[in-house]
């Protein structure tokens, strides 16, 4: 069965890398390193191999011109877009009006069912409130409202490497909350959302669940199948606990997303990331890597986004 592309839960492919990904499609493969094992696989991204491709982003501006290509390999493209307004905590994300503008266009040109709103994660520190958040998710679902259905959500999770990057990046303090105070912000945000015509999601924070909140599958291969009219593996692949994600292969790596998000579990180094964002020539070849048909690993690695 053709499998679903994960673009990509590790790093920002539509924001940083859509000249990379364009020609990996052209291509017609990519090399793919295991972040833990090292493991290089090849993936086959002929259309005859892929269902759907699944984005992530908070910045789909540079992909957008690029859509018509990629549509040549499918046009089952579906859409994760993470609007927050969260300038303090995501360094290097653009204004919020901005990508609203860009969630509207790509909504225009496929569907409401495409496109997920993602305000997430609730990161409440020390200087950033729930009560600020609850402005800033009313301004967000305010502009989205007729366009949005559905929102996901999840809390901050207090990994090592977030804390540590909090501190070494900013001066906020991510604040430990009860389960039952981040049930009842997710209710007055589900409240909200209702409010403007959406429905509510929590990815991976199975505590939120009740009559107003259901439990999110970002990548759900019944649901793909649905809207593409077209069998998609359904099989249950989670990533991580209490993850209702099916199968999918994920084509990105772990510290190459130069947003700067301080709370991100996806980078651990934020000087990397960018040197790596910064490292692309001119056909957008990541760190200078060679596009050869006739290479294979090991040195087909070099067609993975980053060794």
């Amino acid at each position: 069965m053709p499998h679903v592309i994960s673009a990509s839960r590790r790093t920002d492919i539509p924001a940083f890398y859509p000249a990379w990904f364009v020609n990996r499609l052209k291509a017609g493969y990519v090399f793919v390193k295991n972040p833990y094992s090292l493991r290089v696989t090849r993936v086959s991204l002929k259309p005859e191999d892929v269902s759907s491709i699944v984005f992530w982003s908070k910045n789909y501006a540079p992909l957008l011109s690029k859509l018509e290509t990629i549509e040549r390999t499918t046009k089952n493209l579906f859409f994760h877009f993470t609007i927050t307004a969260n300038r303090e905590l995501e360094k290097n994300a653009p204004d919020y009006r901005d990508t609203i503008k860009d969630y509207l266009f790509l909504v225009r040109r496929y569907s409401p069912e495409q496109v997920i709103w993602r305000y997430d994660p609730v990161c409440i520190t020390d200087k950033l409130s729930f009560a600020a958040h609850e402005d800033r998710f009313v301004q967000c679902a305010a502009l989205l409202k007729g366009y949005a259905t559905r929102c996901f959500i999840s809390f901050a999770h207090p990994y090592k490497k977030v804390i540590s990057n909090m501190r070494k990046y900013s001066d906020h303090a991510l604040l430990e909350l009860s389960r039952e105070k981040k049930r009842g912000f997710a209710l007055t945000l589900a409240e909200k959302a209702e409010a403007h015509g959406m429905h509510l999601y929590a990815c991976c924070n199975d505590f939120l669940l009740a009559e107003k909140i259901e439990k999110a599958s970002c990548i759900d291969g019944e649901f793909l199948s649905k809207i593409f009219d077209m069998p998609i593996d359904g099989r249950f692949a989670s990533t991580r606990k209490e993850c209702a994600c099916t199968k999918s292969v994920d084509i990105g790596a772990y510290d190459t997303c130069a947003h700067g998000c301080v709370y991100c579990y996806a980078t651990t180094d934020s000087e990397k990331a960018r040197s790596a964002q910064s490292g692309q020539d001119e056909q957008g070849n990541a760190l200078g890597m060679q596009v050869d048909e006739e290479t294979t690993p090991p040195d087909g690695a070099q067609q993975t986004l980053f060794n």
